[in-house]
């Protein structure tokens, strides 16, 4: 077994195609199937199934699959450190992030940290709550951001985003100084894909009023400007330019904790280290007006 077929059996896994895996590589399609076929063989268990339209991991293949990105992150740890010890910062950091981060925050803090480690090459994954939690699990991504980590993944504490209401900008709640969920329970509601949103709503009776679900805040907050409903969105949700909106917030108050997360302690490479600690200091600087 070799770090080459591993590496030809993720990205099978990942495209669940023999000849995207060979293009992706820059192998061609029969060293690639033999790459394939010898570790199977060396491994004694069939790793995908194969059809007309392409190969699926089986059971025993996916169990092998996480093995298999676990060995090639140790392996870019070692790299990582034997970099580090003769001076020179390099590897790749693959960083997992639910979608509000990736539009508030990522853009200046990934900036700020190739300045400082302009040899490191990023690869950013933006998902779900669930997706994020399992590139983490399965070792796709080194580091997460997200605000529902499992219970026993590492976390690294980052800032508090609140909840705030939105109706439009002469709705006769616009100059309520906050606002509970009694008052728009009687309001059409414009609910984001959130989770934790959609538990919120769910727990206080407002889950018949949801009228529309809509992923980007900009669009929600059109629709709110156009009297198609209200919304509750956290603080990282909202744009620099706000349409014709009022924000009021919401009592009792209500935040989230956003984090870093990783699997564990023990596994965390040393740029993924830095990466952290460069994390917490940009959103300390620029992110105080979220926790107040």
């Amino acid at each position: 077994m070799t770090l080459g077929q591993l590496q030809v059996f993720i990205a099978v896994a990942e495209t669940r195609h023999i000849t995207r895996a060979a293009e992706a590589l820059g192998f061609t399609q029969s060293a690639v199937s033999q790459m394939i076929r010898s570790l199977e063989d060396d491994l004694g268990v069939p790793l995908f199934h194969r059809s007309r339209n392409g190969v699926a991991p089986t059971s025993i293949g996916e169990r092998m699959l996480r093995h298999a990105r676990e060995i090639l992150r140790l392996t870019s740890c070692m790299k990582e450190e034997a970099s580090a010890a003769r001076g020179v910062e390099t590897g790749t950091l693959r960083i997992g992030s639910i979608h509000s981060v990736s539009n508030k925050i990522l853009p200046g803090l990934i900036g700020s940290f190739r300045k400082r480690f302009p040899q490191v090459e990023i690869v950013l994954f933006e998902g779900e709550y669930e997706e994020v939690n399992s590139w983490i699990t399965s070792s796709v991504v080194d580091v997460s951001f997200t605000t529902s980590p499992e219970k026993d993944m590492t976390t690294f504490p980052l800032t508090s985003d609140e909840m705030m209401v939105f109706v439009p900008e002469e709705h006769p709640l616009k100059d309520e100084p906050f606002l509970s969920f009694s008052h728009i329970k009687n309001n059409c509601f414009i609910m984001p894909k959130d989770d934790c949103i959609k538990k919120l709503l769910q727990e206080n009776g407002l889950q018949s009023n949801v009228t529309f679900e809509v992923r980007d805040a900009s669009t929600i907050l059109a629709m709110v400007q156009e009297w198609v409903g209200v919304t509750i969105l956290p603080q990282l949700y909202i744009p620099e330019v706000l349409p014709k909106v009022v924000s009021i917030p919401l009592r009792p108050k209500i935040t989230r904790e956003l984090v870093i997360a990783i699997r564990n302690s023990q596994c965390v490479s040393p740029m993924a280290a830095e990466f952290i600690l460069h994390g917490q200091s940009y959103t300390k600087d620029r992110f105080i007006g979220v926790n107040q």
